[in-house]
């Protein structure tokens, strides 16, 4: 019969260790959540071998998202006068390979 008591004990006080464990997780884990997401490290300088290109977009036009694939910049852009337009660029020479109107299907 004591050893009943001593495993039931130990089995209590394994249940009440992991609960606390899952518990203090928990907590931390929304913490993060909260605090948002990592503050980004400051960009290094631009080395002085390195090229500049402008990428030219119609004015007024915001870039929502952009890609970088290979030697390939593709810029998704919402415009001024409403819409949106994908701009693909040479990432090499900066020179726009081709634009892409974004339509509803059905639209003009």
């Amino acid at each position: 019969m004591g050893a009943l008591k001593t495993l039931v004990v130990v089995m209590g006080v394994a249940i009440l260790t992991g609960a606390s464990v899952l518990v203090t997780l928990i907590v931390e884990r929304g913490r993060r959540l909260a605090a948002g997401p990592p503050v980004e490290q400051a960009v290094a300088p631009v080395p002085s071998e390195v090229r500049a290109h402008r990428l030219a977009l119609p004015a007024g036009a915001r870039v929502v998202e952009s890609r970088l694939d290979g030697g390939r910049i593709l810029l998704r852009a919402a415009l001024a006068g409403g819409g949106e337009a994908l701009f693909v660029f040479d990432a090499a020479s900066g020179r726009l390979v081709a634009r892409y109107a974004l339509t509803a299907e059905g639209g003009p």
